[in-house]
């Protein structure tokens, strides 16, 4: 395919992808009046603050905000608190079983989270951790992806200096959280967005374990308040989609390259 044909193929690919995206920014600050006025112009010489004021107070942002930060910040976490240590006995692999163990963490790769919703609603209900913290997050703290790319990161250093630590005295945990951990931080910051922003994204998950309104995250609240008054107010449904769409967008911008070279390095690291 010619070069310039491919980019201008790219090109409106791109623009169909933004497309949406500039209707919700514009129509959040557009009033009510002029949203479907002018639909082929997303954007107003007048722009208004009111739909975002009026997303605020009646979604209950700030609450609402504290509840998705939580959930998305306690599932990074405790990915991260499995993810790293069992990468790091994978990839030494000096320890009987971690073959075959591995390949049962790879095994469980392509199964989707949402085939485990009721065994584990189930087991949340019978230990009482329904419409509670730990229950939205307890369920999701082990990644078998993030074991596998953390993995692939940790076979990459070099082991001589990892063995040179130990005959200085260093234990493997030392190694760990002293050696390892600090030469693949960029790795563990991308993998660490990337769960949170996928987290933060959930919408089943949450409004499955969660039906008090007081755990509601940001994409339960966002989709009540489409079913409910927000309905018939498209500017202030956009603003609130707009809020809630800001914290990804930006944890996403602040790490993007990174995050690239990290998945791509992962994947064909052996």
């Amino acid at each position: 395919m010619n070069a310039n044909l491919a980019r201008v193929l790219l090109g409106i690919a791109a623009l169909g992808t933004l497309a949406p995206l500039a209707f919700m920014l514009g129509a959040a600050f557009k009033p009510e009046s002029e949203i479907f006025a002018t639909p082929a112009n997303p954007f107003t010489l007048h722009p208004t603050f009111e739909n975002v004021v009026a997303a605020v107070t009646q979604l209950q942002f700030g609450h609402m905000l504290l509840v998705s930060v939580l959930f998305a910040l306690g599932v990074t976490l405790g990915q991260l608190a499995i993810a790293i240590p069992a990468a790091y006995v994978f990839a030494r692999n000096d320890v009987p079983l971690a073959g075959p163990l591995f390949a049962l963490v790879l095994a469980t790769l392509p199964i989707p989270f949402v085939v485990t919703y009721i065994p584990n609603y189930l087991m949340l209900a019978s230990a009482h951790l329904l419409n509670t913290l730990p229950g939205l997050i307890l369920p999701q703290i082990a990644s078998a992806y993030g074991i596998f790319l953390l993995r692939q990161h940790f076979r990459s250093f070099p082991r001589s200096v990892l063995e040179a630590a130990r005959i200085d005295g260093a234990t493997r945990w030392d190694a760990l959280w002293r050696i390892l951990v600090p030469a693949n931080l960029p790795a563990i910051v991308a993998l660490s967005v990337y769960i949170f922003v996928n987290t933060w994204n959930q919408y089943i998950w949450p409004l499955l374990v969660a039906s008090d309104p007081s755990l509601f995250t940001l994409t339960v609240g966002v989709q009540n308040f489409a079913n409910g008054e927000g309905g018939s107010r498209w500017g202030a449904l956009m603003a609130a989609a707009l809020l809630a769409t800001i914290p990804t967008v930006a944890a996403y911008l602040a790490v993007r390259r990174p995050l690239f070279s990290t998945l791509i390095e992962g994947a064909v690291t052996g």
